[in-house]
């Protein structure tokens, strides 16, 4: 009974969120928009020999996402606490962890959404055969997000109720995802070149265990965290 609570807990909170979203945007506008600036300028610049530019694509088209993501994940809780609801979330009979749980999610789905519309035109403006093999592509994109949205909703935590938090979440999150932004690379980049062998099976270990161990860590520590 208490687990069924608990997923029903879970489910609203998603809920709520994405509805929120839908009627009124704020969040998600911005991060496509930023997206789409950064991949339609990093693609068209990308003068290189066609071999090389799969070498440096990967890296370029992931970083242009996570730092778009960060739009998401900065919004994770400072809409409750503009609107002055923060303190009714609070009081809701849920362990933090299902919070923390909620939020991540609701990144992920962002991460992906922006995803399904910048890969493609990054595929297009670059000529990089991204979508030649998108069952590994789809295992990188979903490990790199869920790390992603792992470490950026605890630091999102930890930043929203701070007054002059302009720009501090990016700062503060993008170094500490770099092993994320570094293994999609690497791993993209041994995709596009067809070594989908040991190597390549290595940094989606890498991935995966990052995103395990934050997702842990973050359940774990975010009842700290929200503390005010």
């Amino acid at each position: 009974m208490q687990a069924r609570e608990t997923a029903n807990s879970l489910w609203w909170l998603i809920h709520k969120d994405l509805i929120r979203e839908v009627r009124t945007p704020q969040v998600w506008p911005g991060m496509m928009l930023l997206g789409l600036v950064l991949v339609f300028l990093l693609a068209t610049q990308l003068d290189l020999p066609l071999e090389q530019k799969g070498r440096v694509a990967g890296g370029l088209l992931w970083l242009a996402i996570f730092f778009a993501g960060t739009i998401a994940c900065d919004r994770s809780f400072s809409s409750e606490r503009d609107a002055g609801c923060w303190l009714t979330l609070s009081l809701y009979p849920i362990p933090p962890s299902v919070l923390f749980l909620a939020k991540l999610i609701v990144n992920f789905i962002a991460l992906v959404a922006l995803e399904i519309v910048l890969i493609p035109l990054f595929v297009a403006l670059s000529d990089v055969s991204l979508a030649s093999r998108p069952g590994p592509l789809i295992l990188i994109a979903a490990l790199g997000n869920v790390g992603f949205a792992a470490v950026g909703t605890v630091v999102s935590g930890l930043t929203c109720g701070l007054r002059h938090r302009g720009g501090l979440l990016a700062l503060i999150l993008l170094p500490l995802v770099i092993p994320v932004i570094f293994g999609t690379a690497e791993a993209t980049r041994l995709l596009v070149m067809g070594q989908t062998d040991l190597q390549w099976g290595r940094w989606i270990q890498l991935l995966a265990v990052f995103a395990f161990v934050f997702t842990v860590i973050g359940a774990l520590v975010f009842e700290f965290v929200v503390e005010d």
